[in-house]
């Protein structure tokens, strides 16, 4: 680590207040959160999304893809409280994804906004990102899962068309994907969440052939069980600063 980085990680490493013990915003089993074995290439698409109008305006064109999502043939939007959908600037050039809303934000109706959500604002913030200023955030899935357990496969996939057109809305210069369930998904790679956050990638649609500067972290719920990670996530942080920099993302 380079000197001048070395007080800063230690302010970091302090202050993100990481302990082993575990609590009810932290998904059940961090380790299979993090390498389930997910088949990306087996995740089927779902159209069944309103299409809007090209001219809309981006405000109206996540009114229109939100409202679709009632329509998704998805059994966990009948016994979640709230659809989670987003939270943050819509304006923004940096997208955070994540896996799957928690207990808290099924209560309040928002992505990350447990102990795991705040967490994850805290490393953040370190490098001046906020989600009010300069960052929007979903989760691939919409909705709960029972007990804050792992999404399988059907459910990724009920949800995976909307996620790519929730891509091509915002138009992000960077993607954030948090956790192993989206950078798998999203990478269509096979490697677990160490692995494929060791370097960074591109997002390419399919559909428009876009391609987006790609950085996966661990899920905050994951760190929250293995704080010894906190260097590892440090270093992830320091790598998100350097591509918001050289490619001139604004924040």
């Amino acid at each position: 680590m380079k000197v001048k980085n070395i007080k800063s990680f230690i302010e970091f490493y302090q202050n993100l207040g990481t302990t082993t013990s575990m609590t009810n915003s932290v998904r059940g089993n961090s380790t299979n959160l993090l390498y389930q074995d997910l088949a990306a290439n087996e995740l089927e698409k779902v159209p069944i999304l309103k299409k809007y109008n090209k001219n809309q305006s981006k405000q109206k064109k996540l009114e229109v893809l939100k409202s679709s999502l009632k329509d998704i043939n998805c059994d966990l939007k009948d016994i979640a409280t709230n659809l989670v959908f987003s939270d943050g600037n819509i304006d923004s050039e940096i997208m955070l994804i994540g896996e799957a809303p928690g207990a808290e934000e099924d209560r309040q109706g928002k992505p990350f906004v447990g102990e795991a959500g705040k967490l994850l604002d805290k490393m953040l913030s370190f490098i001046d990102l906020k989600r009010e200023k300069n960052f929007y955030v979903t989760n691939i899935l919409y909705w709960r899962p029972p007990g804050n357990r792992t999404p399988n496969n059907q459910e990724i996939s009920q949800c995976l068309e909307s996620t790519i057109e929730h891509i091509k809305i915002i138009k992000p210069k960077l993607i954030i994907l948090v956790g192993g369930i989206a950078a798998k998904t999203l990478l269509k790679s096979q490697e677990g969440i160490t692995k494929i956050r060791e370097t960074s990638h591109y997002y390419y649609s399919d559909n428009d052939k876009t391609k987006i500067y790609t950085k996966a972290i661990f899920h905050p719920a994951y760190l929250l069980k293995n704080p010894i990670e906190k260097k590892r996530m440090w270093d992830d942080i320091l790598a998100i600063d350097k591509i918001i920099s050289k490619n001139n993302i604004r924040r």
